[in-house]
């Protein structure tokens, strides 16, 4: 009987401290679980994240709300395309780097250049590609760009997205160069129908770049301030080149709401229905409808760069 009673204990034992292993697993998991919760220090899927405008370094900068965060997603906002994943895994408070500008400088610039299928164009400043793009779809299919920059990085990047766009449509028409705008130019045997030039002191580069635009054609500088405008246009009446000033353009990003609404006011008494239904329905009457236009606060862009458009009306310098 004393034996039989000792197994029983040796058992109950077994079971307790089996019992007890388990729990202290499922306890460490909780607790691993809470911690991650909890944990503050990095941004992990499903979180909603603030964006602020790092470049306008003044009290009241550019705010988003950006989420929830979900792996392979991409939000557009004032401050360009933003990729989840370059935010998910960081800490809180890093900087991230988006594409400069927005889609109306990019599509106001190829506008002012008066593109054609078969337009040949030259670039100078790729950055990572994104108006170069823009330039493409305009000449595609007959037409080319030369694209350059001094940064080889910034062409292998602007290489890659351009071959991942619509499974690289457009990359047999653009050629990327790495140089100077004086070296590359001067290689070049055709004339070009239009110029962009996205560079900090493009005037530097107009003796090497005007020779190469054909006459009555356009040059497109974009520029981040007046200050560079107006550098642009005094080095251009200094040196005394055959360019016209056509216009110098803000671009400006406003998002506006325009919906419908109901005037409960209006509403005949004798509607039984809710007025979600009617709405839903299709049914409010033309008297008690009304719409409100304004302006959206939160992603509200004021100033993105200007645009300085030059003609060229004479062919010598």
């Amino acid at each position: 009987m004393w034996r039989n009673f000792k197994k029983l204990n040796l058992k109950l034992h077994q079971n307790i401290q089996f019992l007890y292993s388990r729990r202290t697993i499922c306890d460490k998991a909780v607790i691993n679980e809470i911690n991650e919760k909890f944990d503050r220090t990095k941004f992990v899927e499903g979180d909603t994240v603030i964006l602020r405008d790092t470049a306008k370094k003044i009290k009241g900068s550019r705010k988003s709300l950006i989420g929830p965060l979900t792996k392979g997603a991409k939000t557009e906002n004032f401050c360009g395309i933003i990729n989840h994943d370059s935010i998910i895994g960081i800490s809180i408070r890093s900087v991230i780097k988006t594409n400069k500008g927005i889609v109306s400088d990019k599509g106001n610039s190829v506008a002012l250049l008066d593109l054609h299928p078969y337009s040949r164009i030259l670039e100078v400043g790729t950055g990572n590609g994104s108006l170069t793009l823009y330039l493409a779809r305009a000449i595609y299919p007959t037409g080319h760009i030369q694209t350059i920059d001094c940064n080889a990085e910034n062409i292998r990047k602007s290489q890659k997205n351009v071959k991942q766009y619509f499974r690289g449509i457009y990359y047999d028409n653009i050629t990327f160069n790495i140089g100077t705008c004086s070296d590359i130019f001067n290689s070049l045997s055709e004339s070009a129908d239009g110029i962009v030039l996205d560079l900090p002191e493009p005037w530097l580069e107009l003796p090497s770049i005007i020779p190469k635009l054909k006459l009555d054609r356009f040059i497109i500088c974009y520029l981040p301030n007046m200050t560079q405008v107006l550098e642009l246009i005094k080095f251009i009446r200094v040196k005394k080149f055959k360019l016209a000033t056509e216009q110098v353009l803000e671009i400006l990003w406003r998002p506006w709401e325009v919906r419908s609404t109901v005037i409960r006011s209006k509403m005949d008494e004798n509607i039984s229905f809710s007025i979600d239904n009617l709405v839903m329905e299709n049914r409010i009457p033309e008297k008690a409808l009304a719409y409100v236009c304004r302006p959206t606060c939160d992603n509200t862009t004021g100033h993105t760069a200007f645009l300085v458009q030059l003609k060229k009306i004479e062919d010598d310098m």
